[in-house]
């Protein structure tokens, strides 16, 4: 087919990805590979790879296979290797999912506010960009990754609702919260930030709780109370109480996809990749 655009949110938890198709999701736990006794279905998701001379398995297979635990790699970057491997498997699921036979790629992911710098930025860019031969599932795959853009997660998610005037964005993920301002389309530094905690890594996981750490850290930005919040990730219903109870006029962001001929409102948790989407769409369509 002629080149694919894909906006790709590699989390920690869960790889989002965004296309002219429609959707898809999977879990982003990742373990070394072993010989197995017994040929267990974890999920739907549960993939064997070789990828640069790396074997190991992803998905839900490697959440309850990990020897280590967790399967993730976390922190305020996604400049790392893990980051390479979702991202590859995505858009390998991706394809599947959709029945194409996907060889040009250029894409769009994210990386956290707070490691949104040039260094990090290129890192990313290098180590996607490019062809790509591995295998997955048995499949020989192989991926020409034309262009590779990097957006911040959380204003990323702006461009997936876009609105007019002063918006505050709250990113809840596995490993961070991003926390954006957009000010008539313009994202603005100093009213912006990424909290180095998420769903995964507190010990409190009572909502009201991660809510409060919410609130706390983004009063220090100067938010008030009446400003317009909009709220995703893949809490975002759950947790959007505790959010409105501080700010009064915090609602789910609602990102919207054209899928062919029709559009449609998506689950909160692809804001990031839709809104990388549209960018990308915009970038290199």
């Amino acid at each position: 087919m002629s080149k694919l655009i894909l906006g790709i949110d590699a989390g920690n938890h869960t790889a989002k990805v965004a296309g002219p198709y429609g959707t898809d999701s999977y879990r982003t736990a990742i373990c070394d590979w072993f010989e197995r006794d017994i040929v267990e279905i974890h999920g739907t998701d549960d993939m064997e790879f070789d990828i640069d001379g790396r074997k190991g398995f992803a998905g839900s297979i490697a959440v309850y296979e990990d020897e280590f635990g967790g399967g993730s790699m976390f922190g305020d970057t996604k400049a790392h290797d893990d980051t390479k491997i979702r991202v590859l498997l995505a858009i390998y699921r991706y394809g599947k999912k959709y029945g194409i036979d996907i060889t040009d790629v250029s894409l769009v992911t994210g990386q956290p506010i707070i490691s949104h710098k040039d260094k990090d930025k290129k890192r990313i860019q290098d180590m996607l960009t490019g062809q790509h031969s591995f295998t997955v599932n048995g499949d020989n795959v192989s991926i020409n990754i034309v262009e590779v853009g990097v957006g911040a997660e959380g204003s990323g998610a702006f461009w997936a609702d876009v609105q007019a005037g002063a918006l505050r964005i709250i990113d809840i993920g596995s490993g961070t919260v991003n926390a954006a301002t957009i000010i008539d389309k313009r994202y603005i530094n100093n009213a912006s930030n990424t909290f180095n905690f998420g769903m995964e890594t507190v010990n409190n996981k009572n909502l009201s709780s991660v809510a409060r750490g919410v609130i706390l850290n983004t009063t220090k930005l100067k938010w008030d109370r009446a400003d317009n919040v909009r709220v995703c990730g893949g809490i975002a219903k759950d947790i959007l109480p505790f959010i409105e109870q501080h700010y009064g006029n915090a609602e789910l962001l609602k990102p919207t996809l054209q899928e062919g001929s029709r559009i449609v409102v998506a689950d909160p948790v692809f804001a990031n990749a839709i809104g990388f989407y549209k960018l990308a769409r915009n970038t290199f369509g």
